[in-house]
């Protein structure tokens, strides 16, 4: 079966509905009379698409706003269509670049009036004409293997390969459109780069030391700047044989070398490409003409190594006034070896920076207020302290047995004669010991985590055996597995609950899930199911796997029995939310089954607090945001979100979202007018995404921000008023940080 975006007349209204199978996306282009889609050939756009039909209509609807682009068919720029806007063009040949959830491309032979609105977009064609319809998926993978053996000259041979996947050596490369998947790493005897890889020639060259730990940290700049790395005895950057910055005298030194670097170069490219395919008004180019000469024009012009050096000749203020925090930052082992070679590439993919752990960083040990009495002295137990007068429980399988909270009070329950010892398929055992040796397990054991430190990144991960307090945990294995394909591009989700007093979880998460009306989300709640039907729901294809219940460190809780996911041949759910007690191990052996990430507690959950990360983890995951990010955000406003962890992929995404790009708006009142206006303080938080990364561009809704920004981190501040907010808000569901609260704009409607 093909993977290309797939065309099919849409059921329940008229028009086509375009799908991308590997992305669980799809978009409609409603018409007004019904299309049947002839296909035709993909080459008669100026622009890459992967498949392409024709279909007759006299007008075009999208349900939301989409910015678009106008172009000659050549694919020179006439246009840009904004919200909200309303304009007429005249009989002529127009490519029209929609900047929807697929690429899509619309040519059309004739006049046409445009309507853009928050409620959605109109196109007028006056009679019925043809259409030609073009799509491309964002999904993005490796293309080729480069083999390389243990040795790290020879992994600066593979880094140098990377930018082989750059689609443009221009100032364009900022669009992460335009940056390919580098080639897949794997270790072997002998170095081998496939021939058909095609290295640009920049002029540029990055020498270090030919130890992993310098290789690392420059790759994602190698592979950004298309640069070549080579052995040298001081760490350096040249452009046309002139040395033109010293890194640093140490790994540690080069690292921040490489972030100031990469995240100078990138911000200046996606400020200089205004001149070329997409001429936006620039937030970031606003603000640093008034603190730079630079000749833009001239520059998108340059070859990339005199480009370059104009870059990094721009004074460190002048960045500082644009410069946002990075959206990712992994952090591998103290003096690495060969262990990372096989997951650089995607995390160069992701345009993460590369940081090496430093010895003089404090070991961690929990604390005590994180030690559970007894002698499971091993697991984590967060005990937040639940509402007064209600009674919480823990979602251990072992512990809740003996422990329940009441006012925080602990109290132990009469004892049980018959429990098993957890085996597959057969009840619960019995005895303090068997308990107790239970409640250690499903964790990593004392001196198994890793702490990492406070940085300027909207996200963590980390790579080596350790887990990380806070971030993720990177596995090979999460990049590795093929994607499941959509028939329709609907959301498949299964949630499972398996304790009769964690139901209120099971049917708030699915509601949560099912109230989009854009998307199509097919969701199916499960309870009370034995081992073997949780086995086979596993198995099931699905985008999100959420499981409600009790988690022993021998697995799932079942009504009949255990079931140890190290069992399993293979599971297909993309993303799991583990939602019990010590579910770590649980999840690192379903990622290594088939999952991309999942999210896992690292100890003992009292059951409020749980569904509190239950249900915001839902909401964030459907309306768009990664799983690392949401995450980020749930450690910062749960009470338990610091419990959790992600294991696999941090950029997995369950659903697409609809304004493209998930954002977080943080209201807070003008305190200096407070008492004489209802205006509030708004400032826009911008969380990258696979197919909207670092490098794109966003526009908020509100009608007072007329300006593009670069996509990552926090951006300007404005003062709109309470009715205004009310307004701007209606149609829409957006995340809210709310005087340091996290709500939602429903919350904001009601008020």
């Amino acid at each position: 079966m093909s993977t290309h975006p797939r065309f099919r007349p849409l059921t329940g209204a008229t028009g086509l509905d375009v799908i991308d199978p590997i992305e669980t996306r799809h978009f409609s282009l409603r018409t007004d009379s019904p299309v049947s889609p002839s296909e035709t050939d993909p080459d008669e756009f100026a622009f890459p698409v992967a498949t392409a039909c024709r279909i007759r209509t006299g007008r075009l609807s999208f349900s939301y706003a989409v910015p678009m682009d106008v172009r000659t068919p050549e694919g020179d720029h006439r246009s840009s269509i904004d919200l909200p806007m309303k304009t007429e063009f005249p009989a002529d040949e127009y490519l029209l670049e929609l900047h929807s959830p697929i690429k899509i491309y619309l040519r059309i032979d004739g006049a046409m009036s445009i309507d853009a609105t928050d409620d959605g977009v109109v196109i007028e064609l006056g009679d019925e004409t043809t259409v030609t319809v073009g799509a491309r998926s964002y999904h993005s993978s490796p293309a080729a293997t480069i083999t390389v053996p243990d040795d790290p000259e020879a992994m600066m041979e593979a880094v140098s390969a990377f930018p082989s996947a750059l689609k443009t050596t221009s100032p364009e490369r900022a669009w992460p459109t335009l940056r390919g998947h580098p080639p897949r790493v794997e270790r072997g005897d002998e170095l081998v780069i496939p021939d058909e890889l095609d290295v640009p020639d920049t002029g540029i060259t990055i020498a270090v030391p030919p130890e992993y730990g310098y290789v690392y940290t420059v790759a994602p700049l190698a592979y950004y700047l298309g640069a070549e790395v080579v052995p040298g005895e001081t760490a350096r950057l040249t452009a046309d044989s002139e040395e033109i910055r010293h890194l640093g005298d140490d790994v540690a030194s080069v690292g921040e070398s490489v972030e100031e670097i990469l995240k100078r170069v990138l911000l200046l490219d996606c400020v200089t490409r205004t001149e070329g395919l997409y001429p936006d008004d620039l937030h970031e180019r606003d603000v640093l003409e008034t603190h730079t000469d630079l000749d833009f024009g001239a520059l998108y012009d340059a070859p990339p190594a005199d480009r370059l050096g104009a870059y990094l000749a721009v004074s460190d203020e002048a960045i500082a006034t644009v410069e946002s925090p990075w959206h990712r930052i992994t952090h591998v082992e103290e003096d690495p070896g060969p262990d990372a070679v096989e997951l650089l590439p995607y995390v160069v993919n992701d345009l993460s920076l590369v940081r090496v752990k430093q010895s003089s960083d404090e070991q961690w040990s929990p604390t005590e207020s994180q030690r559970q009495t007894g002698e499971a002295l091993e697991s984590f137990v967060r005990n937040p302290t639940p509402a007064d007068g209600e009674e919480d429980f823990l979602r251990s399988a072992s512990l809740r047995r003996s422990v329940r909270r009441n006012d925080g009070v602990e109290t132990p329950e009469s004892a049980r004669e018959n429990e098993g010892d957890g085996e597959e398929g057969t009840p619960l055992g019995s005895g303090t010991a068997a308990r107790d040796e239970n409640a250690a397990r499903g964790v990593p054991g004392e001196g198994g985590y890793m702490p990492l430190p406070d940085v300027d990144a909207l996200e963590q991960a980390w790579i080596g055996d350790r887990t990380p307090v806070e971030g993720t945990k990177l596995l090979k294995e999460a990049f590795e597995h093929e994607t499941p394909d959509s028939e329709d591009g609907s959301v498949e989700i299964t949630v499972v609950c398996n304790d009769a007093e964690m139901r209120a979880e099971l049917e708030s998460a699915a509601e949560i899930y099912d109230d989009r009306d854009d998307l199509r989300a097919d969701v199916s709640s499960e309870f009370d199911v034995t081992t073997d039907e949780l086995r086979d729901l596993l198995a099931e294809e699905s985008d999100m796997f959420h499981f409600v219940g009790h988690i022993d460190g021998l697995g799932f809780q079942c009504s009949d029995g255990i079931l140890d996911a190290a069992t399993l041949d293979e599971t297909n759910a993309k993303t799991v939310l583990l939602n019990g007690c010590r579910s770590h191990d649980q999840g690192v052996e379903l990622v290594r089954a088939g999952a991309s990430a999942a999210v896992v507690s690292l100890g003992d959950l009292w059951n409020e607090g749980a569904i509190e990360v239950g249900e915001t983890l839902a909401e964030l995951f459907f309306h768009g945001f990664s799983i690392g990010h949401a995450m980020t955000i749930v450690r910062e406003h749960t009470s338990l979100g610091k419990d959790y962890v992600v294991v696999g992929d941090p950029g997995v995404t369950l659903a697409q979202c609809e304004n493209m790009l998930p954002c977080m708006y943080h209201i807070s009142q003008d305190s200096e007018h407070c008492f004489e206006t209802d205006e509030m303080v708004v400032e826009v938080h911008s969380y990258p995404i696979r197919n909207c990364s670092i490098g794109a561009t966003f526009r908020t809704h509100l009608p007072e921000v007329t300006h593009h920004h670069v996509a990552v981190g926090a951006g300007e501040q404005w003062k709109v008023t309470l009715d205004r907010l009310q307004k701007e808000f209606q149609p829409i569901s957006e995340p809210l940080i709310v005087d340091g609260e996290l709500t939602w704009t429903d919350a904001l409607l009601d008020n």
